[in-house]
C-alpha cells in the first residue's frame, strides 16, 4: 500500500513538472523564444515636438523588439497641471518632459520625489555645461539632457520681402522703421498670439537683447535689477508696437496656431518665435521661402537669446524601472540626438550632430550670446518667490496696458536676489 501510495505521488510530481515546462514553453514559442514585450507612455508638452519625437522612438523600438513605447502629445498651457495631478494619484507617465532648472520644476518635482536619479545610468560628459545645468539639481541627474540650442528668431517671408523691395534691417532703428511701411502696405508686420504668455516672452526677450544686451549681460551675473530703467523701456517699446497696431487689430485676442497661421497664410510679413516653430511654418505652408534673422542692435549686432533644450525624466514608481532606464539611455546618444535635430529642423548644441536646414543655419547667425531673460530669474529668485509665477501671470496684462512696466518691473525686483551687488 505504502509503494503504491509512493508511486501515485512521484508520478503526480512528473506531471505537474512537465504541465509546468509545457506551460513556460508554449509562453516561450508564443513570443518566438523573446521576452514579453513592455509597454512604456511618454508625454509631451507641445505638438510642436511630435515629429522629432515619434521619429527617435520609432528608432529605439526597432532595437529594442521588447519594448513597446507610446507617447501623449499634451498642450502647453494646461501640461504642468495635468502632470501634478498624474503624479499626486500616482499614475503619471514613466517619462516625461518638463522645464528642467529653467523654471523651478525640476526643484518641485524632486520634492515630491516624482524623479528617478539618474547620475548612475547616464553619461553626459559630451554635453555642454549649460546643457547639463538644465537637468542637474544639487549634483544629481534627474533628466535627459537635450542636443538641441532654444533660441528666438524674427521669421519673415522672403517672397513678400523681395517684392516689395523689403531688406532685412541690419539696426534696430532699421528694424523698427520698416513695420509701419508693412502696414501701410497692408500687411500685420509681426503677428502675436497676444493671449498666449509664453508667445510673448519669446518676443520681449529679442527686443530686450536688441535694445539693451548690455543688461542682460549684467544680470545673468547678479549685477543688474530687474526695475531698471533698460528694462522698463524693453516694455514699453512692446507695448507702443501693439498700440500702433504692428500685431494686427485684434492681436490681444489671438492664441499660438493664430499666431503662426497668419504667418503662413501671408496676412503677416514677420513672426518672432522660437527655434523649434520653424518646423510648423513650414509644414504650415511648403511653398513659402521663410528666411530668419537675429534681431539687431543698434550697433549692428546680432545677438542670439540662448537656452538648451530639456529632455525627460523617468517616474520614480514606474513599473518598468530598467527598461525605462534604457530609453533615458538611448535619448542622451548621438544617434537619437541627431534624429531630433533633423526631424526638428533644429539648431544642433552638441558637437558630432550637424544640422542640413537651411532656415536653421539662418537662425544661428549671430555674433552675441545671451542668456534669456526668463532664465536669469530662475537663477537669481529668492527663496519661496516665484518671479517666472507671477510673469506668466500678468505678461498678458502687461501687453494689453493692464499693469504699468514700471509697477510690473518693481514687483519682478522685489522678488529677485542680487549676488553681484
Amino acid at each position: 500500500m505504502k509503494v503504491q501510495k509512493m508511486v501515485f505521488v512521484i508520478l503526480l510530481t512528473t506531471v505537474l513538472i512537465v504541465g509546468f515546462v509545457w506551460s513556460e514553453g508554449g509562453k516561450e514559442k508564443a513570443t518566438g523564444g523573446k521576452r514579453e514585450q513592455v509597454t512604456l507612455t511618454v508625454w509631451e508638452h507641445t505638438p510642436q515636438f511630435e515629429a522629432p519625437l515619434k521619429a527617435t522612438l520609432e528608432n529605439f523600438m526597432a532595437k529594442n523588439p521588447d519594448i513597446k513605447v507610446e507617447y501623449e502629445i499634451k498642450t502647453p498651457n494646461d501640461y504642468m497641471s495635468l502632470l501634478i495631478t498624474s503624479i499626486q494619484a500616482g499614475e503619471a507617465p514613466d517619462l516625461f518632459w518638463h522645464h528642467g532648472t529653467a523654471t523651478n520644476d525640476m526643484e518641485n518635482l524632486v520634492g515630491m520625489g516624482a524623479l528617478m536619479d539618474l547620475t548612475d545610468y547616464l553619461d553626459i560628459s559630451n554635453y555642454s555645461e549649460m546643457s547639463k545645468a538644465k537637468v542637474t539639481y544639487k549634483g544629481r541627474i534627474y533628466q535627459t539632457p537635450a542636443a538641441t540650442v532654444d533660441t528666438r528668431a524674427v521669421y519673415y517671408n522672403k517672397d513678400l520681402f523681395k517684392e516689395k523691395g523689403w531688406k532685412v534691417p541690419n539696426t534696430f532703428s532699421e528694424f523698427e522703421a520698416l513695420l509701419p511701411v508693412i502696414k501701410d502696405a497692408g500687411y500685420i508686420p509681426i503677428s502675436l498670439a497676444g493671449r498666449f504668455n509664453w508667445n510673448i516672452l519669446f518676443l520681449f526677450e529679442p527686443i530686450l537683447a536688441a535694445m539693451h544686451p548690455d543688461w542682460i549681460e549684467e544680470a545673468a551675473a547678479g549685477k543688474a535689477r530687474f526695475n531698471d530703467p533698460r528694462v522698463i523701456d524693453a516694455m514699453k517699446k512692446m507695448i507702443e508696437w501693439g498700440k500702433k497696431g504692428y500685431y494686427g487689430k485684434y492681436y490681444l485676442g489671438v492664441d499660438e496656431n493664430g499666431q503662426y497661421l497668419a504667418f503662413s497664410k501671408g496676412k503677416a510679413a514677420m513672426t518672432v518665435g522660437g527655434s523649434w516653430i520653424a518646423n510648423i511654418l513650414k509644414k504650415n505652408n511648403p511653398s513659402m521661402h521663410i528666411g530668419a534673422f537675429q534681431m539687431p542692435t543698434q550697433d549692428g549686432h546680432r545677438p542670439m537669446v540662448l537656452t538648451y533644450a530639456a529632455g525627460f525624466s523617468v517616474y520614480s514608481k514606474t513599473k518598468h524601472p530598467k527598461e525605462a532606464i534604457r530609453l533615458a539611455k538611448y535619448l542622451t546618444t548621438l544617434e537619437s540626438q541627431q534624429i531630433w535635430v533633423r526631424e526638428l529642423g533644429a539648431i544642433p548644441g552638441l558637437k558630432g550632430i550637424k544640422s542640413n536646414d537651411e532656415l536653421a543655419n539662418e537662425i544661428a547667425v549671430h555674433d552675441l550670446e545671451l542668456e534669456s531673460f526668463y532664465n536669469i530669474m530662475v537663477l537669481n529668485h529668492k527663496k519661496d518667490q516665484s518671479p517666472t509665477k507671477y510673469w506668466e501671470e500678468n505678461n498678458i496684462k502687461l501687453l494689453a496696458g493692464s499693469i504699468d512696466p514700471k509697477k510690473f518691473a518693481d514687483t519682478l525686483d522685489s522678488m529677485m536676489n542680487y549676488p553681484g551687488l
